[in-house]
């Protein structure tokens, strides 16, 4: 009976027109469509039939998820985007996050899908500063109702690179605990130990990855250094709430967005990176005879010891500097500054910029900031530059752009002697855009 009632309901359901069946299906979840094309091979022509996959557009932007199509070039979908198969995709990844144990191969699966909506949220535009990225707002629920990055992720090495991305836009966002939360706070002290280990390794910095955050194959950024930067700046300045309570650089997946920085959803012609205006930076060090001693010292015998990170006497310096940066052509690089250029870029509409400024920080140390900008293959965008006091070069720092162009994430990196001598100091940086009319916070300090 019950057969002939379902065979009955059909038959009605294929007396409406298809038009007024594809809305009405527009409304359900996209796993109870792929169970109505099941029932007969008309209810399948009418899901999976549809040249312009309509059906499925429709779906994929009712879930809710960003438009494809309001990327910018050349990072844009193309017309064959198929919206069935992303939006199958990224279900998969939610059943996968859900689940209490999973395969290596899924894990790393659903990993690179968060890692992927994140990369295709759509930018921000004038007049819509605050209006959410759906993409982003799924990933965040999906990953605080599932728990999936709290769980240990026993994936093997090659694959951590996802991992570490997709922790790297998060910045510890989804690694909160509560006060009494002894078993959390481990945690965090177990990431932090780990960071630092990673980040205060001189044998990580040399001419194959342009002493930077990067891999040695073609520039790759290494995303497990860019977390460990992330985690390493952002624990220090959690340690000291009541300084510069007011300039904090913004972080976690909504401040990845393209044009999220402030000024940026209206650049100026050319500045497609969005440089010019004023930046904040954030610098952190160990003292000299520290980092010496963690990485050449008796006590680890020439090899790292994180346990050297909990002894009482440890402590990690943390400064901030302002920026102001202009443009400048590539001809007017003052000669002093011996600029290693970026490969001609891949995106004729991204060239390479240059561009020049100064820099001073709460003890004065005024200096002329000169460096480059480009985008690099995958669509990540690279900073370099140098810093210049009395005509002499003194610092070189590497980054990277965390999102998308011109983010309010701002530039991930590390800074270290312009010469790269043997045993030259280094440490973590995070610059990143502020207001044009924002308070001159160190000029205000220095005039008192």
């Amino acid at each position: 009976m019950s057969t002939l009632m379902a065979v009955t309901t059909l038959s009605r359901v294929f007396q409406i027109p298809s038009e007024i069946t594809e809305h009405a299906l527009t409304l359900c979840h996209p796993r109870d469509v792929a169970s109505f094309s099941q029932t007969c091979r008309k209810a399948r022509g009418l899901v999976y039939g549809g040249p312009d996959q309509y059906l499925w557009r429709r779906l994929f932007l009712l879930f809710p998820f960003d438009d494809p199509r309001q990327i910018p070039p050349p990072f844009q979908a193309d017309g064959q985007f198929n919206w069935r198969k992303e939006l199958f995709r990224r279900m998969e990844a939610q059943s996968i996050a859900c689940r209490t144990s999973s395969t290596l191969e899924d894990l790393l699966t659903a990993i690179e899908t968060f890692n992927s909506v994140v990369c295709s949220a759509t930018p921000v535009t004038w007049g819509h500063e605050r209006v959410s990225s759906p993409n982003l707002l799924w990933v965040v629920e999906v990953l605080q109702s599932t728990n999936m990055l709290r769980s240990p992720l026993l994936l093997p090495e090659w694959s951590n690179q996802s991992l570490a991305r997709l922790r790297a836009y998060l910045a510890l966002t989804l690694d909160e605990y509560d006060d009494d939360d002894v078993a959390g706070k481990e945690t965090l002290r177990s990431i932090r130990t780990r960071s630092r280990c990673q980040v205060y390794n001189l044998r990580n910095y040399h001419q194959g990855n342009d002493w930077g955050p990067f891999n040695t194959t073609a520039g790759e950024v290494n995303w497990i250094h860019i977390e460990s930067i992330i985690n390493v700046v952002s624990m220090n300045l959690s340690d000291s709430p009541n300084d510069w309570p007011d300039t904090r650089p913004r972080y976690g997946l909504e401040a990845t967005r393209a044009y999220s920085a402030p000024g940026t959803t209206a650049l100026a012609t050319g500045d497609w990176a969005g440089i010019e205006g004023h930046w904040r930076r954030y610098v952190c060090f160990m003292d000299y005879r520290d980092l010496f001693a963690f990485n050449f010292g008796s006590r680890g015998r020439g090899q790292q010891d994180s346990t050297y990170f909990d002894t009482p006497n440890f402590e990690e310096v943390v400064r901030l500097v302002e920026l102001k940066l202009t443009l400048i052509d590539a001809q007017a690089i003052p000669e002093v500054y011996i600029l290693d250029r970026f490969p001609d870029s891949p995106y004729k509409h991204y060239p390479t910029l240059y561009f020049t400024g100064s820099s001073w920080g709460i003890q004065g140390n005024e200096a002329t900031i000169v460096g480059s900008v480009a985008m690099s293959e995958g669509g990540v965008v690279r900073w370099r530059f140098a810093s210049i006091a009395n005509s002499h070069i003194q610092w070189s720092s590497e980054g990277v752009q965390i999102g998308g162009i011109a983010s309010a994430f701002g530039v991930i990196g590390t800074w270290t002697g312009i010469r790269h001598d043997h045993a030259d100091p280094v440490g973590p940086f995070w610059l990143y855009k502020v207001e044009d009319d924002h308070p001159v916070y160190m000029r205000a300090l220095m005039d008192n």
